[in-house]
């Protein structure tokens, strides 16, 4: 089973202005205590990943394909997938990405949801 691609009909993930944006520019290391001497540190995971705050304005018809997409291709959102992500640069590049917890939305006006979620992308 092949990984799942960002949807066509869904805008490039490079959030709001004021969203995109991240706490932490990698993961922090883990601390391996020992009886004598110093903490060891190592990296948490084999691929650096970097979490960004995406917060996407959709048409109620790209918030369907995302619901859909959000449900079945990802599992609700336990599968990776590949998508455009705007880099460092501010060039657009497909990376690899996962959406490891929840999707919040609103619609603050009629014909516009609001969606707000943290995207882990791989090699950011």
């Amino acid at each position: 089973m092949g990984i799942p691609s960002w949807p066509v009909g869904l805008p490039p993930l490079r959030g709001l202005a004021s969203s995109a944006g991240s706490e932490s520019l990698h993961p922090t290391g883990q601390d391996t205590q020992f009886d004598d001497g110093p903490n060891r540190q190592r990296r948490r995971s084999l691929f650096v990943t970097t979490p960004l705050n995406m917060q996407l304005r959709l048409s109620p018809d790209a918030f369907v394909v995302l619901k859909a997409f959000h449900l079945n291709d990802l599992n609700t959102g336990v599968r990776r997938f590949s998508a455009p992500v705007q880099l460092p640069d501010m060039s657009l590049g497909q990376r690899i990405c996962r959406i490891p917890g929840k999707i919040a939305w609103s619609a603050p006006k009629r014909f516009e949801y609001l969606v707000a979620f943290t995207l882990l992308v791989q090699d950011w």
